[in-house]
């Protein structure tokens, strides 16, 4: 208990409350009383911070271009940090009472322009060189200002992207370089419609698929 000694606005010494009264070298001072933190280590718990840190790990390989596909619709965070909270709900799954990233389930932009419905990316030559198929189902023409697409080798592990600064049209086959596609290779791709000059994406394109030649 504390001991109020020069009135209530003089010096005390104990806990009164939540302050703690105390004098040093004659002067009398208050302190909020330390806060005693916790740290959980229920199943539940440790279940959530495991699974917040593989979706975190899986996604950070392609931070950079996530602060692209979401920086329209995060706020008061990073892009990265955005997707890493939306995918914690999307893609992760209890495997065995393992939290575990299903990669096919990644949500990776969230944007309101209009994609298109499907994206073939075929390397078709051995010299690194590959081709963008851009089509709607309906065989309509819409043009765009560019497409940011993703590719994930589940074998090694790894990811490679790419940003296209290039105006197109659905139903036209654009050619580009340097993408490492390999005919024995099975990949995950994503992709969305990107707008250079706004920063504005689309949300994800429905089908999208890598092929080695």
């Amino acid at each position: 208990m504390g001991t109020i000694k020069k009135g209530i606005l003089g010096g005390f010494s104990g806990k009164v409350g939540t302050v703690v009264g105390a004098s040093w070298k004659g002067i009398s001072y208050m302190r909020g009383q330390a806060l005693h933190t916790k740290n959980p280590r229920t199943a539940g718990q440790i279940y959530q911070r495991n699974a917040m840190k593989a979706i975190a790990l899986a996604l950070r390989p392609i931070a950079s271009i996530l602060s692209i596909t979401f920086k329209n619709s995060a706020q008061k965070m990073s892009g990265y940090n955005k997707a890493v909270s939306i995918n914690y709900k999307e893609a992760v799954e209890n495997v065995g009472g393992v939290p575990t990233v299903n990669y096919s389930k990644l949500i990776l932009s969230k944007g309101n322009i209009r994609p298109f419905d499907y994206l073939n990316i075929d390397d078709m030559s051995e010299n690194g060189r590959y081709y963008l198929s851009v089509i709607n189902s309906d065989n309509s023409q819409v043009y765009y200002e560019g497409l940011i697409f993703f590719i994930y080798d589940p074998t090694e592990g790894t990811w490679f992207t790419g940003v296209i600064k290039q105006h197109f049209h659905t139903g036209e086959t654009l050619e580009f370089t340097g993408v490492p596609l390999y005919g024995d290779q099975e990949y995950l791709a994503f992709a969305c419609a990107y707008n250079p000059s706004t920063g504005a994406v689309s949300d994800p394109i429905p089908d999208v698929e890598a092929m080695g030649g």
